[in-house]
């Protein structure tokens, strides 16, 4: 059996919402990049110097994504549903049931929460939905962001592609290889579980005295922990 292409539809989450790239995006998508403080320097682009340059590549990646070669979805914050990044599938192979995510930007807004983890599980499950077995990471080695984020959600790391690929700067980047298979395929007993994103706690309210346990992976490698920002509610516990 074969999987099912993507299509446009659109993905909620509690923090974001994930929806097909579309022009009218670029003017926030613009003003959401203009922080230094985001992950835009992972992209194999340079970052836009203006409104014109941001639509450039944006067509120039619908253009891919009319090709076949890639599907793009705009990050939205949940609450004002403004556009704050971007995520895509790409090399996409319905015959193997494989595809990669990537060309992954979160604006600084949302960067180092625990949104930046959500929108990867959204993605990685709506392709277990479609039939994909396998879903794989690929990103610079320098990127320890995305290292933490492969962390929380259980991903497998596979291995190392020495001086892989040019960035823009022209200098080499090793690309590390991480993955996830679908849950009747994954390798440890009973499958895979993608871990629990803790809901945010009411504004101006004390939590609960006793609050049910949300599980949340072991920090792992030193400093590799979960996000520096957005944490859970005070008085959950960690488990791990």
């Amino acid at each position: 059996m074969t999987a099912r292409s993507p299509a446009p539809v659109a993905l909620a989450g509690r923090y974001v919402v994930l929806e097909p790239l579309r022009l009218d995006h670029v003017p926030d998508l613009y003003t959401a990049q203009r922080g230094l403080e985001t992950d835009w320097g992972w992209l194999p682009v340079l970052a836009p110097r203006s409104e014109a340059e941001m639509r450039l590549i944006v067509e120039q990646r619908l253009a891919q994504q009319a090709a076949g070669g890639a599907f793009l979805f705009t990050v939205l914050q949940a609450g004002t549903r403004r556009p704050v990044g971007w995520i895509a599938y790409l090399d996409i192979c319905v015959l193997d049931q494989r595809l990669d995510i990537g060309w992954y930007w979160l604006g600084a807004s949302l960067s180092g929460t625990f949104a930046a983890v959500e929108v990867h599980l959204l993605l990685m499950q709506h392709a277990f939905h479609l039939g994909f077995s396998r879903v794989q990471w690929q990103f610079d080695d320098l990127d320890r962001a995305s290292h933490n984020t492969m962390m929380q959600i259980n991903a497998v790391r596979e291995g190392l592609l020495r001086r892989h690929v040019r960035r823009p700067d022209g200098s080499w980047r090793d690309t590390v290889l991480y993955s996830v298979l679908a849950p009747k395929r994954s390798t440890p007993v009973g499958g895979y579980a993608p871990p629990a994103l803790p809901a945010p706690p009411p504004p101006r309210q004390v939590p609960a005295a006793t609050p049910a346990p949300v599980r949340w992976p072991a920090a792992g490698a030193a400093g590799m922990g979960r996000p520096r920002a957005g944490l859970p509610p005070a008085g959950v516990q960690r488990q791990g």
